[in-house]
Protein backbone atom coordinates (compact mmCIF):
# COMPACT_ATOMS: atom_id res chain seq x y z
CA UNK A 1 0.00 0.00 0.00
CA UNK A 2 1.30 3.21 -1.35
CA UNK A 3 1.43 6.38 1.26
CA UNK A 4 -1.83 7.59 2.40
CA UNK A 5 -2.22 11.35 0.84
CA UNK A 6 -3.54 13.95 3.71
CA UNK A 7 -4.79 16.84 2.82
CA UNK A 8 -4.86 19.61 5.53
CA UNK A 9 -7.23 22.82 5.45
CA UNK A 10 -6.82 24.85 8.64
CA UNK A 11 -6.47 28.83 7.99
CA UNK A 12 -4.79 29.41 11.94
CA UNK A 13 -1.59 28.88 11.51
CA UNK A 14 -0.05 27.43 14.39
CA UNK A 15 -2.79 24.91 14.42
CA UNK A 16 -1.92 24.18 11.03
CA UNK A 17 1.76 23.66 11.73
CA UNK A 18 0.84 21.42 14.99
CA UNK A 19 -1.53 19.20 13.12
CA UNK A 20 1.12 18.77 10.02
CA UNK A 21 4.10 17.88 12.35
CA UNK A 22 1.82 15.04 14.43
CA UNK A 23 0.80 13.58 11.32
CA UNK A 24 4.30 13.69 9.40
CA UNK A 25 5.60 11.88 12.85
CA UNK A 26 3.52 8.83 11.65
CA UNK A 27 4.63 6.13 9.20
CA UNK A 28 3.49 6.02 5.54
CA UNK A 29 1.95 9.72 5.46
CA UNK A 30 2.15 12.32 3.13
CA UNK A 31 1.04 15.61 4.41
CA UNK A 32 -0.24 18.26 2.42
CA UNK A 33 -1.52 21.74 4.53
CA UNK A 34 -3.30 24.61 3.61
CA UNK A 35 -4.63 27.82 5.04
CA UNK A 36 -7.32 28.59 2.28
CA UNK A 37 -9.56 26.58 0.54
CA UNK A 38 -8.91 28.25 -2.89
CA UNK A 39 -4.98 27.37 -2.66
CA UNK A 40 -5.81 23.12 -1.22
CA UNK A 41 -8.46 23.41 -4.46
CA UNK A 42 -5.86 24.94 -6.95
CA UNK A 43 -3.53 21.84 -5.66
CA UNK A 44 -6.10 19.62 -6.19
CA UNK A 45 -6.68 20.59 -9.54
CA UNK A 46 -3.02 20.03 -10.03
CA UNK A 47 -2.16 16.60 -8.21
CA UNK A 48 -6.29 15.27 -8.24
CA UNK A 49 -6.69 13.74 -5.46
CA UNK A 50 -6.16 12.83 -1.79
CA UNK A 51 -6.82 9.99 0.42
CA UNK A 52 -8.13 12.06 3.60
CA UNK A 53 -9.22 15.64 3.57
CA UNK A 54 -8.62 17.23 7.47
CA UNK A 55 -10.99 20.13 7.32
CA UNK A 56 -11.63 23.35 9.93
CA UNK A 57 -15.29 23.81 9.20
CA UNK A 58 -15.21 28.08 9.74
CA UNK A 59 -12.38 29.97 7.37
CA UNK A 60 -12.60 33.07 5.99
CA UNK A 61 -13.91 32.63 2.05
CA UNK A 62 -15.00 29.19 1.07
CA UNK A 63 -16.06 27.86 4.15
CA UNK A 64 -15.27 23.89 5.16
CA UNK A 65 -18.18 22.73 4.03
CA UNK A 66 -18.17 24.48 0.55
CA UNK A 67 -14.67 23.05 -0.32
CA UNK A 68 -15.98 19.44 1.00
CA UNK A 69 -18.68 20.06 -1.69
CA UNK A 70 -16.34 21.09 -4.33
CA UNK A 71 -13.70 18.35 -3.88
CA UNK A 72 -15.84 15.93 -4.25
CA UNK A 73 -17.66 16.78 -6.78
CA UNK A 74 -14.43 17.43 -9.26
CA UNK A 75 -12.16 15.32 -7.12
CA UNK A 76 -13.98 12.65 -6.04
CA UNK A 77 -12.89 12.84 -2.30
CA UNK A 78 -13.98 10.00 0.16
CA UNK A 79 -12.78 10.47 3.53
CA UNK A 80 -12.93 13.14 5.39
CA UNK A 81 -12.30 13.84 9.49
CA UNK A 82 -13.24 17.11 11.39
CA UNK A 83 -11.06 19.54 12.70
CA UNK A 84 -12.87 22.68 14.12
CA UNK A 85 -13.49 24.26 17.53
CA UNK A 86 -16.96 24.89 16.53
CA UNK A 87 -19.67 23.92 19.35
CA UNK A 88 -20.29 20.40 20.10
CA UNK A 89 -23.43 19.68 19.41
CA UNK A 90 -22.85 21.30 15.66
CA UNK A 91 -19.96 19.50 14.76
CA UNK A 92 -22.18 16.11 15.57
CA UNK A 93 -24.85 17.59 13.21
CA UNK A 94 -22.27 18.56 10.30
CA UNK A 95 -20.37 14.88 11.03
CA UNK A 96 -24.30 13.35 9.96
CA UNK A 97 -24.77 16.07 7.37
CA UNK A 98 -21.17 15.00 6.18
CA UNK A 99 -22.12 11.25 6.19
CA UNK A 100 -25.21 12.23 4.39
CA UNK A 101 -23.75 13.30 2.11
CA UNK A 102 -21.73 9.97 1.31
CA UNK A 103 -18.02 10.50 2.37
CA UNK A 104 -16.39 8.11 4.93
CA UNK A 105 -16.57 9.82 7.93
CA UNK A 106 -13.62 9.22 9.69
CA UNK A 107 -13.98 11.12 12.83
CA UNK A 108 -13.55 14.37 15.00
CA UNK A 109 -10.29 15.57 15.94
CA UNK A 110 -11.63 18.56 17.79
CA UNK A 111 -8.70 21.35 17.76
CA UNK A 112 -6.36 18.79 20.10
CA UNK A 113 -5.40 16.20 18.59
CA UNK A 114 -2.99 14.25 19.54
CA UNK A 115 -0.36 11.38 17.64
CA UNK A 116 -2.73 8.82 18.99
CA UNK A 117 -6.02 9.98 17.76
CA UNK A 118 -4.34 10.36 14.47
CA UNK A 119 -2.95 6.94 14.23
CA UNK A 120 -6.33 5.72 15.07
CA UNK A 121 -8.28 7.85 12.34
CA UNK A 122 -5.21 6.46 9.81
CA UNK A 123 -6.06 3.22 11.12
CA UNK A 124 -9.84 3.66 10.54
CA UNK A 125 -8.88 4.68 6.82
CA UNK A 126 -6.55 1.59 5.96
CA UNK A 127 -8.86 -0.62 7.39
CA UNK A 128 -11.90 0.24 5.40
CA UNK A 129 -9.38 0.35 2.34
CA UNK A 130 -8.51 -3.03 3.08
CA UNK A 131 -12.16 -3.93 2.80
CA UNK A 132 -12.97 -2.81 0.32
CA UNK A 133 -9.97 -4.41 -2.06
CA UNK A 134 -10.77 -7.72 -0.44
CA UNK A 135 -14.49 -6.89 -1.86
CA UNK A 136 -13.51 -6.10 -5.12
CA UNK A 137 -9.97 -8.52 -4.97
CA UNK A 138 -9.88 -9.77 -8.56
CA UNK A 139 -12.37 -8.36 -10.53
CA UNK A 140 -10.66 -6.72 -12.56
CA UNK A 141 -9.90 -9.97 -14.63
CA UNK A 142 -12.34 -8.62 -17.39
CA UNK A 143 -15.53 -8.24 -15.41
CA UNK A 144 -16.28 -6.43 -12.19
CA UNK A 145 -18.69 -7.34 -9.30
CA UNK A 146 -21.67 -5.79 -11.17
CA UNK A 147 -21.34 -8.33 -14.22
CA UNK A 148 -22.92 -11.10 -11.80
CA UNK A 149 -25.86 -12.36 -12.87
CA UNK A 150 -28.37 -14.77 -11.63
CA UNK A 151 -26.56 -17.75 -12.60
CA UNK A 152 -23.42 -16.80 -10.85
CA UNK A 153 -25.57 -16.57 -7.08
CA UNK A 154 -27.49 -19.56 -7.88
CA UNK A 155 -24.12 -21.40 -8.52
CA UNK A 156 -21.97 -20.61 -5.36
CA UNK A 157 -25.05 -21.39 -3.48
CA UNK A 158 -25.67 -24.59 -5.69
CA UNK A 159 -21.99 -25.12 -4.55
CA UNK A 160 -21.93 -24.21 -0.88
CA UNK A 161 -19.42 -21.09 -1.30
CA UNK A 162 -20.80 -19.08 0.83
CA UNK A 163 -19.63 -19.15 4.45
CA UNK A 164 -19.89 -18.07 7.83
CA UNK A 165 -17.67 -15.85 9.31
CA UNK A 166 -18.00 -15.03 13.70
CA UNK A 167 -17.66 -11.77 15.27
CA UNK A 168 -17.55 -12.91 19.11
CA UNK A 169 -19.35 -11.19 21.55
CA UNK A 170 -17.57 -10.70 24.87
CA UNK A 171 -18.30 -10.21 28.58
CA UNK A 172 -16.71 -6.58 28.58
CA UNK A 173 -15.64 -7.05 32.12
CA UNK A 174 -14.05 -10.11 32.60
CA UNK A 175 -13.26 -10.62 28.20
CA UNK A 176 -15.21 -14.41 28.44
CA UNK A 177 -16.36 -15.42 24.91
CA UNK A 178 -20.76 -14.88 25.49
CA UNK A 179 -21.44 -15.99 21.85
CA UNK A 180 -20.73 -14.49 18.18
CA UNK A 181 -22.75 -12.97 15.60
CA UNK A 182 -22.60 -15.03 11.92
CA UNK A 183 -21.58 -12.72 8.85
CA UNK A 184 -21.43 -13.76 5.36
CA UNK A 185 -18.71 -14.23 2.97
CA UNK A 186 -18.49 -15.24 -0.41
CA UNK A 187 -15.58 -17.87 -0.73
CA UNK A 188 -15.22 -17.36 -4.22
CA UNK A 189 -13.35 -20.15 -6.62
CA UNK A 190 -11.24 -17.46 -8.45
CA UNK A 191 -11.56 -14.22 -6.19
CA UNK A 192 -10.97 -15.53 -2.77
CA UNK A 193 -13.20 -13.97 0.35
CA UNK A 194 -15.48 -11.59 -1.12
CA UNK A 195 -17.60 -9.42 1.25
CA UNK A 196 -21.43 -8.83 1.75
CA UNK A 197 -21.49 -5.81 -0.22
CA UNK A 198 -21.02 -7.71 -3.79
CA UNK A 199 -23.97 -10.04 -3.51
CA UNK A 200 -26.61 -9.22 -0.78
CA UNK A 201 -27.89 -6.77 -2.83
CA UNK A 202 -28.22 -8.75 -5.87
CA UNK A 203 -28.84 -12.02 -3.93
CA UNK A 204 -32.03 -9.55 -2.47
CA UNK A 205 -33.08 -8.46 -6.15
CA UNK A 206 -33.09 -12.57 -7.24
CA UNK A 207 -35.16 -14.09 -4.31
CA UNK A 208 -32.00 -15.63 -3.14
CA UNK A 209 -31.37 -14.44 0.52
CA UNK A 210 -33.75 -17.03 2.08
CA UNK A 211 -30.88 -19.65 0.51
CA UNK A 212 -28.35 -17.71 1.79
CA UNK A 213 -29.91 -17.35 4.97
CA UNK A 214 -30.27 -21.01 5.46
CA UNK A 215 -26.77 -22.27 4.24
CA UNK A 216 -25.61 -20.00 7.20
CA UNK A 217 -27.76 -21.11 9.25
CA UNK A 218 -27.03 -25.14 9.04
CA UNK A 219 -23.27 -24.07 9.06
CA UNK A 220 -23.81 -22.37 12.67
CA UNK A 221 -26.07 -25.20 13.96
CA UNK A 222 -23.73 -27.67 13.10
CA UNK A 223 -21.06 -25.65 14.80
CA UNK A 224 -23.32 -25.42 17.69
CA UNK A 225 -23.65 -29.50 17.68
CA UNK A 226 -20.18 -30.43 17.38
CA UNK A 227 -19.31 -27.79 20.45
CA UNK A 228 -21.94 -28.78 22.29
CA UNK A 229 -20.72 -32.78 21.59
CA UNK A 230 -17.45 -31.72 23.08
CA UNK A 231 -19.29 -29.95 26.49
CA UNK A 232 -19.15 -26.49 24.74
CA UNK A 233 -22.72 -24.21 24.66
CA UNK A 234 -22.26 -21.30 22.62
CA UNK A 235 -25.46 -18.66 21.42
CA UNK A 236 -24.90 -17.95 17.90
CA UNK A 237 -27.09 -14.50 16.23
CA UNK A 238 -27.64 -14.54 12.27
CA UNK A 239 -29.00 -11.15 11.01
CA UNK A 240 -32.22 -11.77 9.35
CA UNK A 241 -34.49 -9.06 6.86
CA UNK A 242 -37.34 -8.33 8.08
CA UNK A 243 -38.83 -8.89 4.31
CA UNK A 244 -38.27 -12.67 4.79
CA UNK A 245 -40.49 -13.06 6.86
CA UNK A 246 -43.64 -12.52 4.84
CA UNK A 247 -44.83 -15.96 5.18
CA UNK A 248 -44.38 -18.72 7.73
CA UNK A 249 -41.88 -20.73 5.39
CA UNK A 250 -38.87 -19.72 6.21
CA UNK A 251 -40.13 -19.77 10.18
CA UNK A 252 -40.52 -23.39 9.50
CA UNK A 253 -37.06 -24.31 8.17
CA UNK A 254 -35.73 -22.26 10.94
CA UNK A 255 -37.59 -24.70 13.42
CA UNK A 256 -36.64 -27.44 11.33
CA UNK A 257 -33.53 -27.17 11.30
CA UNK A 258 -32.36 -26.50 15.37
CA UNK A 259 -34.68 -29.82 15.93
CA UNK A 260 -32.44 -31.68 13.31
CA UNK A 261 -29.75 -30.43 15.08
CA UNK A 262 -30.69 -30.54 18.68
CA UNK A 263 -30.37 -26.95 19.32
CA UNK A 264 -32.35 -25.57 21.85
CA UNK A 265 -33.82 -21.97 20.34
CA UNK A 266 -32.90 -19.74 23.04
CA UNK A 267 -28.74 -20.50 21.76
CA UNK A 268 -30.20 -18.87 18.71
CA UNK A 269 -30.63 -15.19 18.12
CA UNK A 270 -32.43 -13.73 15.12
CA UNK A 271 -31.16 -10.00 14.58
CA UNK A 272 -33.70 -7.52 13.01
CA UNK A 273 -32.61 -4.05 11.73
CA UNK A 274 -34.70 -1.58 13.37
CA UNK A 275 -35.01 0.32 10.14
CA UNK A 276 -36.77 -2.56 8.37
CA UNK A 277 -39.18 -2.45 11.48
CA UNK A 278 -40.59 1.03 10.52
CA UNK A 279 -42.74 -0.46 7.75
CA UNK A 280 -43.14 -3.60 7.98
CA UNK A 281 -46.41 -5.46 7.11
CA UNK A 282 -48.63 -7.25 9.64
CA UNK A 283 -48.20 -10.37 8.67
CA UNK A 284 -44.03 -9.87 8.91
CA UNK A 285 -44.92 -9.25 12.39
CA UNK A 286 -47.09 -11.88 13.28
CA UNK A 287 -43.88 -14.36 12.21
CA UNK A 288 -41.43 -12.56 14.01
CA UNK A 289 -44.01 -12.79 17.27
CA UNK A 290 -44.01 -16.47 16.48
CA UNK A 291 -40.26 -17.07 16.38
CA UNK A 292 -40.40 -15.43 19.96
CA UNK A 293 -43.04 -18.13 20.69
CA UNK A 294 -40.99 -20.49 19.70
CA UNK A 295 -38.21 -19.86 21.84
CA UNK A 296 -36.04 -17.78 19.68
CA UNK A 297 -33.89 -14.72 21.35
CA UNK A 298 -35.03 -12.06 19.03
CA UNK A 299 -32.46 -8.76 18.80
CA UNK A 300 -33.28 -5.47 17.53
CA UNK A 301 -30.13 -4.42 16.01
CA UNK A 302 -28.48 -1.04 14.87
CA UNK A 303 -31.08 0.75 17.66
CA UNK A 304 -30.45 4.08 17.80
CA UNK A 305 -30.35 4.39 14.09
CA UNK A 306 -33.76 5.23 13.14
CA UNK A 307 -37.00 7.20 14.33
CA UNK A 308 -39.39 4.66 15.90
CA UNK A 309 -37.05 2.47 17.98
CA UNK A 310 -38.51 2.82 21.15
CA UNK A 311 -42.56 2.17 19.65
CA UNK A 312 -40.99 -0.89 17.98
CA UNK A 313 -39.22 -1.79 21.26
CA UNK A 314 -42.58 -1.81 23.31
CA UNK A 315 -44.65 -3.48 20.54
CA UNK A 316 -42.38 -6.36 19.50
CA UNK A 317 -40.91 -9.10 22.02
CA UNK A 318 -37.64 -8.34 21.57
CA UNK A 319 -35.08 -10.05 23.78
CA UNK A 320 -31.74 -7.87 23.39
CA UNK A 321 -30.46 -4.40 22.22
CA UNK A 322 -27.84 -4.41 19.98
CA UNK A 323 -27.00 -0.47 19.96
CA UNK A 324 -25.48 1.07 16.96
CA UNK A 325 -21.53 1.67 17.09
CA UNK A 326 -22.34 5.74 16.10
CA UNK A 327 -23.00 6.08 19.92
CA UNK A 328 -19.38 4.57 20.58
CA UNK A 329 -16.81 6.33 17.89
CA UNK A 330 -17.80 9.65 19.70
CA UNK A 331 -18.29 8.40 23.64
CA UNK A 332 -14.74 10.18 24.12
CA UNK A 333 -15.60 13.62 23.05
CA UNK A 334 -19.30 13.96 23.04
CA UNK A 335 -20.93 13.74 26.28
CA UNK A 336 -24.38 13.05 24.64
CA UNK A 337 -23.19 9.93 23.37
CA UNK A 338 -22.32 9.09 27.00
CA UNK A 339 -25.78 9.90 27.84
CA UNK A 340 -27.43 8.09 25.79
CA UNK A 341 -25.47 5.14 26.63
CA UNK A 342 -26.34 5.16 30.02
CA UNK A 343 -30.03 5.59 29.11
CA UNK A 344 -30.10 2.42 26.96
CA UNK A 345 -28.26 0.91 29.61
CA UNK A 346 -31.11 1.78 32.24
CA UNK A 347 -33.45 1.02 29.75
CA UNK A 348 -32.46 -2.30 29.24
CA UNK A 349 -31.86 -3.31 32.26
CA UNK A 350 -35.45 -2.01 33.22
CA UNK A 351 -37.24 -3.93 30.25
CA UNK A 352 -34.68 -7.20 31.54
CA UNK A 353 -33.02 -7.19 27.68
CA UNK A 354 -29.89 -7.95 27.01
CA UNK A 355 -27.73 -5.03 25.31
CA UNK A 356 -24.71 -5.73 23.15
CA UNK A 357 -22.95 -2.37 22.27
CA UNK A 358 -21.37 -1.99 19.15
CA UNK A 359 -18.38 -0.53 17.69
CA UNK A 360 -16.13 -1.02 20.36
CA UNK A 361 -12.57 -0.26 18.72
CA UNK A 362 -10.66 1.01 21.48
CA UNK A 363 -9.30 0.68 24.86
CA UNK A 364 -10.28 3.97 25.87
CA UNK A 365 -14.07 3.21 24.89
CA UNK A 366 -13.98 -0.15 26.47
CA UNK A 367 -12.65 1.62 29.88
CA UNK A 368 -15.55 4.57 29.20
CA UNK A 369 -18.26 1.59 28.59
CA UNK A 370 -17.27 -0.75 31.37
CA UNK A 371 -17.62 2.81 33.86
CA UNK A 372 -21.05 3.41 32.22
CA UNK A 373 -22.09 -0.30 33.15
CA UNK A 374 -22.06 -1.63 29.65
CA UNK A 375 -21.80 -5.82 30.45
CA UNK A 376 -21.40 -7.14 26.60
CA UNK A 377 -19.52 -6.00 23.30
CA UNK A 378 -19.09 -6.24 20.07
CA UNK A 379 -15.66 -4.84 17.88
CA UNK A 380 -12.44 -4.80 16.48
CA UNK A 381 -11.30 -3.94 20.37
CA UNK A 382 -11.87 -7.85 20.96
CA UNK A 383 -12.08 -9.22 17.54
CA UNK A 384 -12.67 -8.97 13.74
CA UNK A 385 -14.70 -11.33 11.93
CA UNK A 386 -12.98 -14.45 11.32
CA UNK A 387 -13.37 -17.61 9.75
CA UNK A 388 -14.96 -20.87 11.41
CA UNK A 389 -11.63 -22.72 11.79
CA UNK A 390 -10.12 -19.50 13.14
CA UNK A 391 -12.79 -19.50 15.55
CA UNK A 392 -12.45 -23.05 16.97
CA UNK A 393 -8.50 -22.82 17.03
CA UNK A 394 -8.79 -18.96 19.29
CA UNK A 395 -11.89 -19.92 21.25
CA UNK A 396 -11.93 -23.50 21.54
CA UNK A 397 -8.22 -24.71 21.94
CA UNK A 398 -9.22 -28.42 23.74
CA UNK A 399 -11.60 -29.17 20.66
CA UNK A 400 -9.31 -28.77 17.77
CA UNK A 401 -10.51 -32.22 16.49
CA UNK A 402 -13.81 -30.27 15.49
CA UNK A 403 -11.90 -29.04 12.38
CA UNK A 404 -13.81 -30.30 9.98
CA UNK A 405 -13.98 -27.55 7.33
CA UNK A 406 -11.50 -26.22 4.43
CA UNK A 407 -9.73 -22.92 5.59
CA UNK A 408 -10.33 -19.43 4.50
CA UNK A 409 -8.62 -16.61 4.95
CA UNK A 410 -7.88 -15.80 8.80
CA UNK A 411 -9.53 -12.74 9.53
CA UNK A 412 -11.94 -10.19 7.18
Amino acid sequence: MGKIRVVVLEDHPFQRSVLEHNLSSLANVEVFAFGAAQDALAWLDEHHTADIVICDLMMAGIDGLSFLRKAKEKHGIASVALFSSIDKELRRAVAQMIKMLNFEYLGDLSKCPSVDNLQRMLDRFTYSRIQKSQITAGFNIGRGPESFVFEDFERALKLGQFVGFYQPKFDVAGFSLKGAEMLARWNHPDFGIVGPGAFIEPLISYGLLDELFLQLFKQGCALQQRLLQQGNQISLAYNLDISQLNSTELVYHIVDIVNKFNIHPKFVTLEITETGLLAAPAVNMENLIRLRMLGFELAIDDFGAAHSSLARLCELPFSQIKLDGCFVRELSVEPRCQAAISSVIALSQALNMELVIEGIETNSQLVLLQQLGCTTGQGFCFSRPIDEKTFIKRFFPANLDLLGTKECSLEY
